[in-house]
């Protein structure tokens, strides 16, 4: 994680420069500002107006800056690999969390449970937590508890059903120190008012000498509320500021561990990709949310497997598309929902740790969940999952097995790369835009962020909001110079077909739904290496990330239709209809797409097609 500036005065592109000498930074994380949450979850049954109340629509100016790359030329120093895995479960005793405890292990302030159900209920007597108090004065009038995330209101945990973790990989080259981290929560941000990745960032050993922070969030719908959105009722927050601070302390342990020296050894990696097509077994498990066309997924799952000189597993990186939300709104006990499966999976087979990165899953859901009954068939024909008749643990640990197993296959056929280097680049820029319940939300309590990020200062013309986004590119490249691995990360829930191309997979079922704006160019197109990677909620949930050909901006309270609303739009599958479109109304707006996109193409150095391209001009305000 890299920072921004106080203030950008001005509203031109600027070119890269060295100014943190690639993604080094030159003070304390403190001192930097950097991508926060206009973040607004993902999910599906939360309350409908609340969460587009605090949804908005981004308008108005970019600013924009670049800061260059810290190429790093091809080396015989091998690379260096660390990883650590690190509990954040709520639940039971642990040595790095001082505040209160529940009857039944579950962390929260204590009650008297009058009803006999094992959590607390609006109108039952709890004990005010001065610690919360401390972090946060809204706490002195409300529940400080797990509330889980995700999906509707007043969800409280009752148990941990298996941990939910902040794991580490920690790559090392002559010129970079590079840790990767991901979380099993929803989304979460950089800088809140009293945590966040900065915070994290600050407790990382500076002796470590790492100078490259990737953050991201696996988007996990089992575990506690990070953002707020999700408490007792529409308008209370559901964060735990006690629980929030002890996240920063364990991942800036993951980091930490992982990037110690002893932890630090020689690998080799070896890289997989795998589809539906070379892989049967992953038929079936993604579908779109609410059946909303196109029917496209980003079906290729990738792994990267570090290998130490022993031949022993060190690390496994998994990069899966599609929403953890296999346990669904009825569950009640924190997990790590089926990338918890996989990684245990691919453990028990390979060895190591594995760390697990939700890509672009941007209105792709896990099979089971909005678009019932109308998923792909699987090998046999039939489709075991596509129902909600047992939506338990059985169900979400097979889902967990068989993306584990194809994982563990593909590795077992990988191909081995000699890397000699790193180069690690970025972009930053803010976002202004005009919606007032956005502030709302930060007058009532319920997104404590830290406003001097926030501050409608950094971008022009006094807009109601600011937001400010970072992006990530790891190249990975070979003695030659020739990447073989590429890396990019999107802050929020990119849709597929972004990243795939948007003219050659939009929607081609309703012409007059298109809305005639440009096509953002494709990421996955624009890289050159073997394998390429997308990095979702990284390191901030911006809400969805919708291409803007298909963007139909929703009220505070309603979700607009588009011309084909209620149409099936597939002879093969007639239940297949068009919704309404949800996802606008958890977007930043019109222009965060192309954006994403553009500047990925930039780091990329691919300035000339930026220039070119309709999308990016207007995004980036290049005419």
């Amino acid at each position: 994680m890299i920072g921004f500036s106080k203030r950008l005065a001005t509203t031109q592109l600027k070119k890269p420069t060295p100014c943190f000498d690639g993604l080094r930074m030159s003070g304390s994380p403190s001192d930097f500002k950097a991508s926060f949450p206009l973040t607004l979850s993902s999910s599906k049954g939360a309350s409908a107006f609340f969460l587009r109340l605090i949804a908005f629509t981004a308008v108005g100016c970019l600013v924009l800056a670049g800061c260059g790359s810290d190429n790093e030329g091809p080396t015989s120093v091998p690379l260096q690999v660390g990883v650590a895995a690190v509990a954040i479960s709520p639940c039971g005793v642990n040595p790095d969390y001082n505040g209160p405890i529940t009857a039944n292990g579950v962390w929260g302030e204590t009650y008297t449970d009058r009803n006999g159900n094992g959590r607390w209920d609006p109108g039952e007597l709890y004990t005010n937590d001065a610690g919360n108090n401390a972090l946060d004065v809204s706490s002195k009038t409300k529940y400080d508890g797990v509330f889980m995330a995700g999906f509707d209101n007043n969800r409280i945990a009752k148990g941990c059903a298996d941990d939910i973790w902040a794991r580490a990989i920690v790559l090392q080259t002559p010129r970079h120190k590079i840790a990767l981290v991901s979380v099993d929560l929803v989304g979460t941000l950089s800088h809140g008012k009293y945590y966040g990745f900065s915070h994290a960032q600050a407790l990382v050993d500076p002796a470590l000498g790492i100078d490259t922070f990737l953050y991201a969030s696996t988007h996990d719908h089992e575990a506690p509320d990070s953002l707020g959105l999700w408490g007792v009722s529409q308008l209370s927050d559901g964060k735990f500021p006690l629980y929030l601070t002890f996240i920063d302390k364990e991942v800036a342990k993951a980091i930490n561990t992982a990037a110690s020296p002893s932890a630090m050894h020689p690998a080799k990696i070896t890289a997989a990709k795998v589809t539906p097509a070379t892989d049967p077994t992953l038929l079936g498990l993604q579908v779109r949310t609410g059946c909303r066309p196109p029917w496209f997924f980003d079906d290729e799952l990738r792994a990267l497997q570090f290998v130490g000189d022993d031949g022993n597993t060190i690390a496994t990186l998994i990069n899966w598309n599609t929403h953890p939300e296999s346990l669904e709104d009825n569950n009640e006990m924190i997990s790590s929902d089926f990338p918890g499966s996989v990684r245990a999976r691919v453990e028990q087979q390979l060895g190591g740790t594995a760390v697990y990165f939700s890509g672009d899953l941007g209105a792709v859901e896990i099979v089971g969940d909005t678009c019932v009954g109308n998923a792909d068939p699987r090998a046999d024909g039939t489709n075991e999952f596509d129902h909600r008749d047992n939506l338990g643990f059985d169900r979400t640990h097979h889902i967990g097995e068989v993306v584990g197993d194809a994982t563990v296959r593909a590795l077992r056929a990988g191909t081995k790369l000699d890397i000699a280097a790193i180069d690690t680049k970025s972009e930053q820029y803010y976002i202004a835009g005009s919606n007032d319940s956005f502030r709302f939300a930060q007058q009532v309590s319920l997104l404590d962020i830290d406003e001097s990020v926030f501050s409608p200062d950094h971008c022009a013309n006094n807009p109601v909001i600011c937001v400010a986004v970072e992006q990530h590119l790891l190249n990975f490249l070979d003695a030659s110079g020739r990447a073989q691995i590429q890396l990019a990360t999107a802050p929020g829930e990119l849709f597929p077909e972004l990243n795939y191309g948007v003219e050659q997979h939009r929607r081609m079922n309703c012409d007059g739904a298109n809305t005639g704006e440009p096509y953002e160019p494709s990421i996955r197109n624009a890289m050159t290496a073997p394998y390429r990677l997308v990095l979702g909620l990284s390191p901030d949930e911006l809400g969805y990330i919708v291409p803007a050909y298909d963007f139909q901006p929703s009220t505070a309270v309603k979700e607009l239709g588009d011309a084909c609303t209620g149409q099936s739009y597939d002879p093969n599958f007639p239940n297949r209809h068009t919704p309404t479109h949800y996802h606008e109304s958890l977007s930043v707006g019109l222009d965060i797409a192309a954006a994403v996109n553009c500047n990925v193409l930039k780091m990329l150095g691919l300035d000339s097609q930026v220039a070119a391209n309709a999308a990016c001009k207007r995004a980036l305000h290049l005419e």
